[in-house]
């Protein structure tokens, strides 16, 4: 199955998904109507409504205790990832990869929010905590590549649900705060990732040069990691020829990205968008990131 492209049938939500433990994450796709593509409809109109939600796919995770890798750059992970209704993954594609790294003093739980929803729409995500809640910016950026050693390693670990089943070339990696700091240095770090999403990131005035596209994302009330001093001058500074986009959110403070439901469910769409089309590849949800949020008092793209 290849999630929300024009050409293909998705499956809706059909309940919400609750954690039930450390490997089952129910939330079954119904057998609702796709969404329409017809030349009399703008494609994006559906594809916007379904990314603004939990995706269709069920989420299972796995821990450590499961038997994925503890890497020595992070401090515990989780990884999301889909299946369907009777448990089983996609069959005829492997999966994207994502790392999600939480900010400053914060635990992975805060980011268990996007595993979920990254893997609802069939990204494999891992979420991790840091060696020390107060790690910089540099060593979140480490800790991300770290993880997205462990969760590549699935792809080859006998036992493991995501054996064979993962685009280990397809990688990107996303933060808050620090965490969206620490992205930028993981994407300075390995030009190789495919996309970077820093969430209202922390690290006042720096400018990273690297050529992978970036996503930022600033509060226009932050008073934590402000726009001004962190979010703008980053986008600014960030070499014309790499791919960028920055959204500030109108009124926004430091948690306005804690759940990607958050603002319509806005924040969610628009960084699934980013991931779809730079780490997967699906240039469909390209025609979301075209258009400027509604929740957004600031949205630039470059180049256009």
């Amino acid at each position: 199955m290849n999630w929300c492209r024009s050409s293909l049938a998705i499956k809706l939500l059909a309940s919400v998904a609750i954690l039930t433990g450390a490997g089952c994450l129910v939330n079954p796709p119904s057998t609702g109507a796709s969404p329409s593509t017809s030349s009399d409809q703008e494609p994006h109109e559906d594809i916007l409504s379904v990314s603004r939600k939990q995706g269709p796919w069920a989420v299972r995770s796995l821990k450590e205790s499961d038997g994925i890798r503890n890497g020595p750059d992070y401090d515990r992970a989780t990884i999301f990832y889909p299946v369907d209704e009777s448990g089983a993954l996609p069959s005829d594609k492997q999966l994207a990869i994502m790392a999600f790294c939480p900010g400053y003093r914060g635990s992975q739980r805060s980011m268990a929010a996007w595993g979920k929803f990254m893997a609802s729409h069939g990204v494999a995500t891992i979420t991790l905590g840091t060696n020390r809640l107060s790690d910089y910016p540099p060593e979140r950026g480490r800790a991300l590549l770290d993880a997205i050693v462990t969760i590549r390693k699935e792809n080859e670990r006998d036992g493991s649900p995501l054996q064979g089943k993962l685009a280990v070339d397809k990688a990107g990696v996303a933060g808050w705060s620090m965490g969206g700091g620490g992205a930028q240095h993981a994407a300075v770090a390995d030009s190789s990732l495919k996309a970077v999403v820093a969430m209202l990131p922390w690290e006042p005035g720096h400018a990273f040069e690297h050529a992978v596209p970036v996503f930022i994302l600033a509060g226009e009330q932050d008073r934590i990691a402000s726009a001004r001093r962190n979010a703008r001058p980053h986008y600014d500074q960030t070499p014309s020829g790499t791919i960028k986009s920055y959204y500030e959110i109108k009124n926004g403070d430091h948690f306005v990205i804690n759940r990607p439901s958050n603002l319509n469910g806005d924040v969610g769409a628009w960084v699934l968008a980013w991931v779809k089309t730079y780490v997967e590849g699906d240039v469909a949800y390209k025609a979301i990131l075209d258009q400027k949020p509604s929740s957004a008092g600031r949205y630039e793209r470059s180049p256009k």
